[in-house]
């Protein structure tokens, strides 16, 4: 793959982004910030998996929530028996199985079908983990063993974000990424060039449901806990909000997104009962005045700068 100028000023912009909140805690030590700081990368790396087939290709996917909670399970389940750099893969690997589970049937879907297909899912396993009580720990959930520190995890987080994001960056600028833009553009069109969309979409599916399987193990690390509220409405919708406002297919946006989000979520908490209705209003003042989401102020401001710079002195 060939390091477009555009490629390499956004990866340029992610390291020198999350370089500097790599060295936050020289000044910040206060754990609750910490903790805040961790739960918003985790979130970008579970949005900007979410946006490689939603925003790429365009099939919006209201059950991304399946991944992210399979590989907090797995960190539940697996966790006692074995390390930690072995759970990380296997909550990949169950991620991943549960991607072809659901995309094979899915995806051949088109519009609101697959949107509503998709949603099914996470509602089956949250209705299953409260089932299964025996295995799942039914609604009091399964207690998870951190093996790092609190100081430890937001690192970990921070690299698995700035790893998500360059992989997907990547494919991205990739001719793989053009195929899925291509998708996205026009379906049929793709498809009379001879494309297998479905194909590719299973593809994008299964990339990003590993990556959140990712994200979701370290989600259960973090939380100390994992239970079936992980699969619920507000994580499904949460996550598509956080894209929106971020700004749909450019992978960064929904990062943006994530954080922007979880840091005023955090700032609401004594209105905890309303949090998700005002991601709701924050997502319509954003379809209203910012169509491409915050990631359209960061390609304004420059063109802005310009601008000033251009106009005759007065």
């Amino acid at each position: 793959m060939k390091l477009t100028r555009r490629l390499a000023l956004r990866l340029g912009a992610v390291a020198a982004a999350l370089g500097a909140l790599a060295l936050l805690p020289l000044w910040v030590s206060n754990p609750y910030v910490l903790s805040v700081l961790t739960l918003a990368a985790l979130y970008a790396i579970f949005a900007s998996s979410w946006d490689i087939l939603s925003g790429y290709i365009g099939q919006l996917n209201f059950g991304h929530a399946v991944f992210f909670g399979v590989g907090a399970y797995a960190a539940g389940f697996l966790g006692p028996h074995l390390p930690p750099l072995l759970v990380l893969p296997a909550g990949a690997l169950a991620a991943v199985f549960f991607a072809f589970l659901v995309g094979l049937p899915c995806l051949k879907l088109r519009g609101p079908y697959l949107s509503l297909t998709t949603l099914v899912f996470p509602l089956i396993l949250e209705r299953l983990a409260f089932t299964f009580r025996d295995v799942t720990g039914g609604e009091y959930g399964l207690r998870v063993e951190p093996p790092l520190s609190g100081l430890g995890l937001y690192f970990a987080s921070l690299a698995l974000l700035a790893a998500t994001l360059a992989v997907l960056l990547a494919v991205a600028e990739s001719r793989l990424g053009r195929t899925f833009r291509a998708i996205g553009d026009d379906d049929l069109a793709a498809m009379a060039a001879g494309i297998n969309t479905t194909r590719y979409k299973l593809g994008a599916f299964v990339l990003g449901a590993a990556l959140a399987g990712l994200g979701g193990v370290l989600y259960a690390y973090h939380l100390r806990h994992v239970g079936p509220e992980v699969f619920g409405l507000f994580t499904s919708f949460a996550i598509v909000i956080m894209g929106i406002v971020g700004g749909m297919g450019t992978i960064i946006g929904p990062a943006i997104g994530a954080y922007f989000l979880t840091l005023l979520g955090e700032s609401l908490r004594e209105i905890e009962t309303y949090r998700l209705l005002v991601y709701s209003g924050v997502m319509i003042l954003c379809v209203l005045y910012l169509p491409r989401g915050l990631w359209s102020l960061g390609e304004a401001l420059p063109a802005l700068a310009r601008r000033l710079r251009r106009a005759p002195a007065r």
